[in-house]
């Protein structure tokens, strides 16, 4: 099975211009087939710059949407109206420098502040967002105005994509929305959807068993971590960053169930030194990952919780109806 491999790009525009200073990169990405999914953190006629740049080498970029992290900085339930107002200014950005992408890609997690804090404290901060959780209402209103927020992206660019973590699967298949009220993330269906099944998230186990895991229902698959990401967040993920051996692996595995893969990130590539390794290498012959067993005796875990949440919901709206 072929790959078609996309590669994430998280830096300001300083940075940015810094790493595409070689002038051997683009060449390198486009004789490999290679995209680029750049966060526009920042709209400064630098980073227009390296998009024309990319785009002339036949190297396709996606418009990947950020925010501010006070405001998010992800696309989450609470800041629907912000994601519509930046897209706006990335519209008018990309016609002012006359720019292609090739797609949009929306970043779906838990605001950036609680996602710190689930990695710091995980059980108090869970339990706290359990007990603030959205209700219903407030997540049909939000999952409606960005249903809305995909049509109007589409009027400029052909295709969206979305940025999901694994747990989303669990949460369609329980026909459930509690993950979705209280982390604040919304399952939303555009033209493709990306599972992020990064092996650094999790300390193996786990993390080595995601991809076993959840690949069989991946439209497409973003392995990782090989450095980079948000500030906040590097010194968690940094003691299991994937080396070269490990990003081939886990590339050769998810290859199994999609040819649509994605590496977090080009930077961390880059910054290991084996970016031009990587792409030139045959691809081992994975072996059989351990933990995966317990990863999906816990899948049956989470996705029983769930399904009771669903039917309480449903007893709930019963007795509603019943009471005089």
């Amino acid at each position: 099975m072929a790959a078609q491999l996309t590669f994430f790009c998280e830096l300001s525009s300083e940075r940015l211009q810094a790493l595409f200073a070689d002038p051997a990169l683009i060449p390198l990405l486009a004789e490999h087939g290679c995209g680029v999914a750049m966060a526009l953190i920042d709209l400064s006629p630098e980073r227009a710059a390296v998009v024309r740049a990319l785009t002339a080498a036949g190297v396709p970029v996606t418009a990947w949407l950020v925010l501010d992290e006070m405001d998010g900085y992800w696309l989450t339930l609470d800041n629907v109206q912000l994601a519509r107002d930046r897209w706006r200014q990335i519209r008018a950005w990309l016609r002012r420098y006359e720019l292609e992408f090739a797609c949009v890609g929306l970043d779906i997690e838990a605001p950036h502040d609680d996602a710190v804090a689930l990695l710091d404290t995980p059980l108090l901060t869970l339990a706290r967002l359990t007990w603030l959780r959205r209700t219903r209402q407030e997540w049909r209103a939000a999952l409606a105005d960005l249903q809305a927020l995909v049509a109007e992206i589409r009027a400029d660019v052909p295709e969206i994509e979305t940025y999901q973590f694994p747990f989303i699967a669990d949460e369609r298949a329980a026909r459930s929305t509690l993950l979705q009220r209280v982390l604040g993330i919304v399952d939303l269906r555009a033209d493709r959807e990306v599972l992020m099944l990064y092996r650094s998230t999790l300390p193996d186990p786990w993390g080595a068993s995601l991809i076993d895991a959840y690949g069989h229902q991946a439209e497409a698959i973003a392995i990782g971590i090989t450095g980079g990401g948000v500030v906040a967040l590097e010194g968690t993920f940094a003691p299991r960053q994937l080396d070269l051996g490990a990003t081939l692996d886990e590339l050769a595995r998810a290859r199994r169930h999609t040819q649509r893969l994605y590496v977090f990130s080009l930077e961390g590539c880059i910054a290991q030194g084996w970016l031009a390794d990587l792409l030139r290498a045959d691809w081992p012959e994975p072996q059989p990952a351990q933990g995966v067993g317990r990863t999906r005796a816990g899948r049956v875990v989470v996705g029983t919780l769930l399904k009771a949440d669903r039917v309480i919901g449903h007893l709930r709206r019963f007795i509603r109806v019943q009471l005089p």
